[in-house]
């Protein structure tokens, strides 16, 4: 074989390759999408039909060894007999392709069977083999292909869960080298010129420089901003964006929560700014009836509720508030126009909006705009509300619906389907047991997902058979979901020890983008702040917002009824303790005394017999000690890589056990080395005041500034410190916990 004959092989085989490794970019998401199981033999019969093209097997032989791989495949995989057994397994597949192809013609897709739906697929891939073979040894023009296979998968990453990102770049890299090397071959067909290892090397070393050097210089560019908004959420703009049922949806606010679970992937689509002081919730509307599937709307509460127009108050409350209190101001910006409003926790009146009345609906607690007689959607509009506090006395004073006992007026908060089984009731009876009042109660379910086995996630998340009820699937068997999953559970679980309870839906407080010239907040709330949370009835309060999803914390305030007479420090900067913490530690475990007539050797040297011993051990399993030397190298590796997962939790297991005098302090100085690790670092001529101001800012919380005051008042009056941290633990836990992240 002449010189040029190798080179012409050589080149023909990398072409077959790189094609092979773009078909294989069309299998790689059919395993994740679609039902189809063991992908790999598809991707085999790709690679030998496209090895027999390139060997130039006669294509009645190549079509024999094609139709026997298919058929080893498809009795291997759907009948549980020998291939040998002709006679048992080959009558049983002609009927099931004969019974599918009649279905076929009768347009029953969903009847055929799953061995005439791999039969199908085998023949297209053998299609799809034979059109990469013409496009190369005849056309040597792939360029359609290349531009269909980057269609499909782009189309796959905006609408479907696969994540296409690795799959175009390697699309790229292997497209540009393929059709490089077309061209190449195509010019020195044109041109009848002889390809020399001179010539090709001329060409190919140029063609991977430039591929190379452009892959490298397109991911380290800066990237610019998207110049068209995303087509997906605008697209889902004409449906009515339910988002609820089986399959993959993407997130944002939606009306039919009759059937809660499946996927869901994420909508970055703004729907409104808001220019305001501090971080908070956004209600829209709440549903009292869980159906075991989902939830809808009480038909005991039918009809429009009052109306008010703008600068008018606001005619409910949701809870009893401080009247004093001051009033602050949101200012909303619409993006994706609703015909209804969202709105804070305690409004207190519609201060501005292009509307003339506006509807409190008392069946979903919705307000909803009208112009005229027409609903009407608002581009802005300000509220004027007042910052939802309670206090901790009141709250925990509730064991009872006290004067509404027995009048049915919550009847419809405590409801439950009569098929709720009986391990959920029995689940909530274990976890309040400790308790005797409803507000520890309700702390105390909300708890429950964070200190067991939960998981926060938003794919693959099941959706409840027939027979199969939501709430309790979630609690003993997926132990994964997102905010749905946690809302709803909470409110069963407190039903079910009969604290009345209700579902809410809204926005959480969104992402900071900006700060106006006097000093308040502009937050961005997209499709991905869409959620839903608990709020828990007390009598002498109304309802009170709980957030049991992990991950997430309302801005509810609860007043430790502690007096805050601080003034006598505003005006001196406050110390640092000096000393590093003081955290005990176990003292190490001693080994054994080892007496002289186990260790003496022959010259009576018990250290020289011991050492002795080690080094023959060591000797004959020195392969073990490399490998187990490795694997502890690369577990200590890990565990210090991970240690902002594990270490919160190990602090907050450690100050639960430990109960001394000094436990407050000692757990703060570790939460300020925590908050130091995870990157809030504190000057060094930064005040502790100042410094939680900055971490709650962080945040959106205002957590760290409560635990600083106690702290400051332990300092300064040498307060005792157990009762503050019985009060204080939960807030410390949250602040450790959002370390997490």
């Amino acid at each position: 074989m002449s010189k040029s004959s190798g080179w012409n092989k050589s080149l023909s085989l990398v072409l077959y390759v790189l094609s092979f490794f773009l078909l294989w970019e069309w299998l790689r998401p059919v395993e994740q999408l679609t039902d189809t199981s063991f992908v790999f033999y598809f991707v085999l019969f790709a690679g030998l039909s496209l090895g027999l093209h390139f060997l130039g097997v006669n294509w009645k032989l190549s079509g024999i060894v094609k139709i026997l791989f298919i058929f080893i495949v498809l009795q291997r995989l759907y009948f549980d007999v020998s291939f040998l057994e002709v006679s048992t397994w080959l009558p049983a597949f002609a009927v099931s392709i004969w019974e599918s192809l009649i279905l076929t013609v009768q347009q029953d897709w969903n009847a055929v069977s799953n061995v005439y739906r791999s039969l199908l697929f085998f023949v297209l891939l053998w299609l799809t083999a034979y059109l990469l073979h013409y496009w190369i040894a005849v056309r040597k023009q792939l360029f359609l292909f290349y531009v269909f296979t980057v269609f499909y998968v782009a189309l796959l990453d905006t609408f479907s869960p696969y994540d296409g990102q690795y799959s175009i770049i390697r699309i790229i890299l292997i497209g540009f080298v393929l059709m490089g090397l077309l061209t190449l071959q195509r010019l020195l067909d044109q041109e009848r010129l002889s390809q020399s290892s001179h010539q090709i090397q001329k060409w190919i070393i140029p063609l991977v420089i430039m591929v190379a050097f452009s892959s490298v210089a397109a991911y380290a560019a800066p990237k610019a901003e998207p110049i068209w908004p995303d087509p997906v959420p605008f697209i889902q703009s004409f449906s009515d964006g339910s988002g609820s049922g089986s399959g993959v949806n993407r997130l944002g606010y939606g009306v039919d929560d009759s059937s809660l679970g499946g996927s869901f992937i994420g909508d970055d689509t703004k729907v409104f700014d808001v220019v305001t002081e501090d971080s908070q919730y956004w209600r829209i509307e709440m549903k009292d009836v869980y159906t075991g599937k989902g939830w809808e709307n009480s038909a005991s509460i039918t009809g429009e509720g009052p109306g008010f127009g703008l600068e008018e108050e606001v005619p409910f409350r949701l809870s009893r508030i401080n009247e004093e209190s001051e009033e602050v101001t949101a200012a909303l910006d619409i993006s994706l126009e609703y015909n209804h409003l969202v709105y804070p926790y305690h409004p207190v009146r519609l201060e501005s909006g292009d509307a003339d009345e506006f509807i409190y609906d008392l069946a979903n607690e919705k307000i909803t705009s009208f112009s005229g007689e027409e609903e009407t959607g608002l581009e802005s509009y300000e509220w004027t509300y007042k910052e939802p506090q309670y206090s901790l006395t009141a709250l925990r004073e509730t064991t009872d619906l006290g004067d509404l006992e027995g009048t049915g007026e919550m009847d419809q908060y405590l409801q439950l389907p009569d098929e709720l089984p009986e391990r959920v009731s029995e689940l909530a009876e274990e976890i309040t047991a400790d308790h005797d009042n409803w507000y520890d109660k309700a702390n105390a379910v909300e708890s429950y997902f964070s200190q067991n086995a939960f998981t926060y996630d938003q794919s693959d998340i099941p959706v409840p058979g027939e027979g199969e009820d939501y709430v309790d699937q979630f609690l003993f068997e997926t132990q994964r979901g997102y905010c749905d999953n946690f809302s709803t559970s909470m409110v069963v679980l407190l039903r079910s020890v009969d604290i009345p309870a209700r579902w809410v839906k809204g926005y959480t407080g969104g992402e900071v983008v900006g700060q106006t010239d006097d000093g308040l907040n502009e937050y961005e709330v997209t499709n991905n702040n869409a959620h839903s949370w608990v709020e828990v009835y007390f009598p002498s309060l109304g309802w009170v917002p709980f957030e049991p999803t992990i991950g997430f914390t309302n801005n509810v305030s609860v007043d430790y009824d502690l007096t805050t007479d601080t003034e006598e420090n505003d005006q001196e900067e406050t110390p640092v303790p000096e000393e590093e913490e003081n955290e005990e530690t176990p003292a190490p475990i001693q080994d054994e005394e080892v007496t002289d007539e186990e260790t003496a050797d022959e010259n009576g040297s018990p250290a020289a017999s011991f050492w002795q011993r080690v080094q023959t051990a060591l000797s004959e399993n020195i392969g073990i000690v490399i490998v187990s030397g490795a694997a502890n190298l690369l577990l200590g590796i890990l565990l210090y890589r991970m240690r902002f997962r594990w270490l919160p939790r190990l602090l907050i297991l450690y100050y639960t056990v430990k109960k001394d005098d000094e436990t407050f302090t000692k757990a703060y100085m570790s939460l300020l080395k925590q908050l130091h690790r995870f990157g809030l670092k504190r000057n060094e001529d930064q005040t502790l005041r100042a410094y939680a101001k900055e971490v709650d800012r962080f945040f959106n919380t205002k957590e760290m500034s409560h635990l600083t005051s106690q702290y400051e008042r332990i300092l300064y009056r040498k307060e005792g410190q157990q009762e503050k941290w019985q009060d204080m633990r939960e807030l410390w836990e949250n602040l450790i916990k959002r370390t997490t992240g």
